[in-house]
């Protein structure tokens, strides 16, 4: 399917920073409103959202996002330009600049992830999508992850991992999926199969996962979605990189379908 790139342009223009993150959680959920999705907010600002057309699902898949950047908040003009992914190929990017033409950071970490729940929520027809404030300090808003959302999601996929050929497989020392189950093999060959071939599984330090798989033992992978030189100025986003993330979790979703894990 072809991808929203005005979207993408879109969301990539929210100004958001860790506690100042109004204006993205107002824009997801003026979308989730448009496109008659429920949702709730809780007190921390987490979006909840819950896509349902088959009243006979039990459990399931969960999509992951963070509102939150480390970029000051500034006026976000986003350009296209042609710029390496991490093999070495020039492709079409997007990178970020004030009114005053300086660099910004564009905010890809994790705003392609919040653009990567979206497009999945509006193209598949059971869904759970969960946008959590402040990761960017620790997790704050997943730790206090509303726990009766989860009690029917089957299994998590957080698009928050850099660049094109990265995995989480450890966050603070804990694994995020076991892989002597059906997740993996079915989530593992896929990634093998649309990934490039130097990805690798990789010891991160924390994302919003950690807290999921700890709190509610929920097996998430964490996939590369497309953003380079995170947490800089310099920060930019290789469209395809994004559009590849995010197809690899559709297709997870496809054949992991709508059980527990």
């Amino acid at each position: 399917m072809e991808r929203n790139y005005e979207l993408l342009k879109e969301v990539l223009s929210v100004p958001t920073k860790t506690y100042q993150e109004e204006r993205m959680v107002q824009f997801i959920t003026n979308w989730l409103t448009e496109n008659n999705i429920p949702f709730y907010v809780d007190e921390m600002s987490n979006i909840y959202a819950t896509k349902q057309t088959d009243e006979d699902i039990l459990y399931f898949p969960c999509v992951i996002a963070h509102t939150d950047t480390v970029h000051n908040i500034d006026t976000i003009n986003v350009f296209e330009e042609m710029l390496p992914d991490a093999q070495g190929n020039i492709k079409l990017s997007l990178k970020a600049y004030n009114d005053n033409d300086e660099p910004t950071g564009i905010g890809g970490d994790d705003k392609c992830g919040v653009y990567g729940c979206l497009e999945l929520l509006n193209e598949l027809p059971n869904l759970k999508a969960a946008f959590f404030v402040s990761e960017e300090t620790g997790c704050k808003g997943s730790f206090k992850a509303d726990p009766e959302f989860f009690t029917n999601v089957g299994y998590g996929i957080q698009f928050d991992a850099p660049e094109n050929n990265m995995i989480s497989e450890f966050l603070m020392g804990r694994s995020m999926f076991d892989r002597d189950s059906k997740f993996f093999e079915v989530g593992g060959r896929l990634i093998t199969e649309h990934f490039p071939s130097d990805t690798k599984y990789h010891k991160h330090p924390y994302t919003d996962i950690y807290p999921i798989r700890t709190m509610f033992n929920i097996p998430c992978f964490n996939i590369s979605i497309g953003y380079y030189n995170y947490h800089t100025r310099n920060e930019y986003v290789v469209v395809e990189d994004t559009y590849n993330g995010i197809k690899v979790g559709k297709m997870m979703i496809e054949e992991l379908g709508y059980e527990k894990h």
